[in-house]
């Protein structure tokens, strides 16, 4: 019992966060007022469509009661009031036939409103158009703000794939719920409401023959909705899985087919692919069965009305133009009603897509601005570590007790095995995560009292395996410098020892470098990164084994360029290769997330700790090994 009443209180609560994602994507429409529009335009349109079968029974009985030479007996359609005078008029202006005028004016009337029903559908599917892409584009926007400020934690915990399909395939999922759905949602209401109306204002007797099958009907849409709802989160989930995998297979193509897996990789993708494959099997069956099944039950309700209003016309109570109509009417009802089954579909899937985005929209940021948070102008670059600790799940430190005072214009270079924490030192500078204990602080004040953009401003990265976007060089240089001239583009690429291969490419600092750098090598993806950070000139420079990539003579090269970028800011060198920190000014080595040794290189080589052996076997076994 008590399991029980957990799993009704979650289901409650799942359906109260529900119904408030349907509000909150209304929210994006119902403020255009192009949508107030659509709205009555639709009206309109669904108020003329409602008036056609009227008109059609009384041409019948008018042909019938003209053929019987009877005159054009009397009108009861709506659309009498207005037709009936204009055929009177013409009449008596022109002196034409009265029976044959008014028959004319009935048979135009029905090509005007269907006319008029085009024209007005036209307008109503362009704003309907104008709205969709205004709230689509709206909800893309809000999503994609959300991903780019979430902190590097959420990503810890998220597969691309999945956040892929969320801003791809669940947003088009409710941009067509917007064009077509919302629009049909309204004009249905409506015309249940109208044909009704004219049902029972023809014959009270048929009303409740088709009233009394609707029950039936909504219990097979329930029931419906009741297995598919489920289904459709889960189809949702398993598409983002085989994005996932798509995306993950793509990436890794090389390693992929440099170890020989494609078998194996197919093989996962087909399990992925027969999930989702099953699950769709399985809806489309629930689809198969209720739907026809809620057809079947609207043909007997009509056929049951024909037999009755038969008989209401033979004995005199209904004419043949009036069970015409009636006719018309129950088949425009079934209509909509069979329509229910594509809207509650359509509802299940936007309820299963806008739950997904919105739960990426909603996502709490972990790392975000205090309330009086304020700028960091002009640093001076003087950095301290006071007594930091950090873990990546807040329990298992990665990092212990880390006490460090950098001053301004110092650098600093970081060793240590892989999992030591080095990298984690690094992200914690620019609020990439935040500590779990102690502070760090710049010139002073703690970072988390800095505006993460204007602290991000000053700190300039250069990673281990730096990301290229598939623009040009220039673009990529200049990422993140707000309109630079050519002429610091192409200084800041000399220094980084990678002019002259632009300049030799094909169009120069305009030649695309395709997704990824897929064109350069890894060498001169790390040298484009080095002049991005050169241009940016940030106050705070780190190096996460920025030369890792290269070989030995390019490694020299970029270090002499390095030489000039260093003066007078404070540089963290994250690296594995002693050569690479000749010139630093301190050393610290991590061992286990803690700073196991720490001074200058003469000083850490006197300790013949740690530092020593790595030194002992990078350098001088390398020495020993080019004088043999």
């Amino acid at each position: 019992m008590e399991e029980k009443s957990k799993n009704n209180g979650k289901n409650q609560k799942g359906k109260k966060d529900t119904l408030a994602n349907i509000r909150r994507v209304l929210g994006y429409v119902l403020p255009h007022w192009q949508f107030k529009v659509v709205i009555f335009l639709m009206m309109i349109t669904v108020i003329l469509d409602v008036l056609t079968p009227d008109i059609l029974g009384d041409t019948i009985d008018m042909i019938g009661n003209i053929a019987e030479g009877g005159g054009t007996g009397e009108s009861h359609s709506a659309a009498s009031f207005i037709l009936i005078p204009v055929s009177n008029w013409l009449v008596s202006a022109f002196n034409w036939d009265p029976s044959y005028t008014r028959l004319g004016v009935f048979c135009f009337s029905i090509v005007f409103i269907a006319a008029s029903t085009g024209l007005l559908n036209y307008a109503g599917r362009y704003a309907t158009a104008w709205i969709t892409q205004k709230s689509s584009f709206e909800i893309r926007k809000d999503m994609y703000n959300s991903l780019l400020e979430q902190s590097f934690s959420f990503y810890d915990q998220q597969r691309t794939g999945q956040l892929m399909a969320r801003a791809t395939s669940d947003v088009s999922m409710i941009e067509r719920f917007f064009g077509m759905g919302l629009r049909t949602l309204f004009s249905t209401g409506l015309l249940l409401i109208l044909i009704l109306w004219r049902l029972i204002q023809l014959s009270t007797t048929l009303t409740m023959v088709t009233v009394f099958t609707l029950p039936f009907i909504y219990v097979i849409m329930r029931e419906f909705n009741k297995r598919s709802r489920p289904m459709w989160q889960i189809i949702r989930d398993q598409f983002g899985d085989i994005t996932s995998v798509f995306q993950e297979n793509l990436m890794g193509l090389r390693v992929v087919r440099g170890f020989a897996q494609e078998v194996q990789e197919e093989t996962k993708l087909n399990n992925e692919l027969n999930k989702y494959f099953n699950s769709g099997i399985t809806l489309g069956k629930w689809r198969a069965f209720y739907l026809p099944l809620a057809t079947l039950i609207t043909g007997t309700g009509i056929a049951i009305i024909l037999w009755i209003g038969g008989n209401l016309v033979m004995s005199g109570a209904l004419t043949i133009g009036g069970l015409t109509a009636f006719y018309y009417y129950s088949n425009r009802l079934s209509m909509p009603i069979r329509q229910l089954g594509q809207i509650s579909d359509t509802l299940l899937r936007v309820t299963a897509a806008s739950d997904r985005v919105f739960e990426i929209v909603d996502s709490e940021v972990a790392v975000k601005d205090k309330p009086d948070a304020v700028n960091l102008v002009n640093p001076q670059g003087h950095v301290q570590f006071q007594d930091v600790s950090f873990g990546y799940d807040g329990k298992n430190m990665v990092l212990r007790d880390i006490k460090l005072d950098i001053k301004p214009g110092t650098t600093i270079a970081i060793l240590g095995a892989t999992g030591s924490g080095k990298s984690s030192i690094i992200n914690l500078i620019p609020r990439f995560y935040d500590v779990n204990k102690g502070s760090i602080k710049i010139d002073g004040k703690d970072v988390r009292d800095y505006k993460i953009k204007s602290l991000r401003e000053h700190v300039g990265i250069v990673r281990q395996d730096p990301f290229i976007f598939s623009t040009n060089f220039k673009e990529n240089i200049a990422y993140g410098v707000d309109n630079p001239k050519m002429n610091d583009i192409e200084t800041a690429a000399k220094r980084a020892k990678i002019h002259d291969y632009i300049i030799s490419t094909s169009k120069g600092y305009d030649t695309p470098i395709g997704e990824r750098g897929v064109t350069v090598s890894g060498g001169q993806k790390q040298r484009i990164a080095i002049a991005r950070a050169l241009l940016k000139n940030p106050k705070i420079l780190i190096l996460d084994d920025s030369t890792s990539s290269v070989d030995t003579q390019t490694e020299h090269e970029i270090q002499q360029a390095l030489d000039e970028l260093l003066t007078n800011r404070t540089t963290f060198i994250i690296t594995q290769r002693l050569s690479s920190i000749k010139k630093a000014d301190y050393i610290i080595v991590l061992d286990n997330g803690e700073i196991a040794e720490e001074g200058t290189h003469e000083k850490l080589i006197e300790q013949k700790g740690i530092y020593y052996k790595l030194y002992e076997t990078q350098v001088s076994g390398g020495e020993r090994r080019g004088e043999d």
